[in-house]
């Protein structure tokens, strides 16, 4: 369809964009065969889980900005993500330069900046795409407007290529450093805190953790200011983190099995 595209302003077609990548889902579909006929979609807005094999998409960006996407950040990250084959990024992280130890974390610079800015592109693309429209047809709260103007005019301007690196922004990568036997993709969720946003979402075996905001906090502005990239990896067992545990609490707990779902567990009772 013809119409403005979100990103560059112009009128042109419109490519059938997606939220999440589709090469992530095709993963998990096609990578992960005894998980991939049975994906999980827990509904946050109306406390449901259901099969499904609906994916979010709209007619959002012209062809170069859905290249832009592409290539910039997409094709490269999802190459590092895991799959049943292997864990790309788990390897590789063992080789960068480590920066500290806290706990069960290890945090790590990363080995150029050309795969921290594939990163960075990567996350910022997915919090844009959240802002800058309504999704809530597919199972999250109305996302319009989620992120404050100063950082979507930021985000924008990098995303375009007008600016090197995303004003006001820092990104931390969550690897596990454990088996991914159940992959897992979630939409990103925003968090307002006074002088910053916490954008946090997951693709398999990965959770980007971006703060956006020109007041992060002090330990924030200490721990990035020695890196020129605003860009860190950390290896970690993401099952231990809190928001695994949330989500698992979430699903036994709180949302109510629907369709298939609920059938095949009134068989299991």
């Amino acid at each position: 369809m013809n119409g403005l595209c979100a990103l560059c302003r112009k009128s042109a077609k419109l490519k059938d964009s997606h939220f999440m990548p589709k090469a992530i889902y095709r993963s998990i579909s096609k990578g992960f065969p005894e998980h991939g006929q049975n994906i999980v979609l827990i509904n946050g807005s109306d406390k449901s889980a259901a099969y499904t094999d609906k994916q979010a998409k709209k007619h959002l960006l012209c062809e170069s900005c859905e290249l832009k996407f592409s290539k910039n950040g997409e094709e490269k990250v999802i190459s590092f993500m895991a799959r049943p084959n292997g864990f790309k990024l788990a390897t590789k992280i063992k080789k960068f330069k480590a920066l500290s130890h806290v706990q069960d974390e290890r945090w790590y610079f990363p080995s150029n900046d050309k795969i921290a800015l594939n990163f960075m592109y990567f996350a910022v693309s997915i919090a844009w795409r959240l802002s800058v429209t309504d999704w809530s047809g597919y199972g999250i709260p109305d996302t319009k407007n989620s992120i404050r103007e100063e950082s979507m005019v930021a985000f924008s301007d990098y995303l375009l290529g007008n600016t090197e690196f995303p004003a006001n922004t820092y990104l931390a990568v969550y690897v596990d450093n454990q088996i991914v036997d159940k992959p897992t993709m979630g939409f990103p969720t925003v968090k307002n805190h006074d002088g910053y946003q916490h954008i946090v979402f997951n693709i398999p075996g990965l959770k980007f953790s971006l703060l956006a905001g020109n007041n992060p906090g002090a330990d924030i502005s200490e721990t990035f200011s020695i890196n020129t990239t605003n860009v860190y990896f950390v290896s970690r067992s993401l099952k231990t983190h809190p928001d695994y545990h949330f989500m698992v609490n979430f699903l036994k707990n709180e949302s109510v099995a629907k369709g298939r779902l609920l059938k095949e567990c009134s068989k299991n009772v």
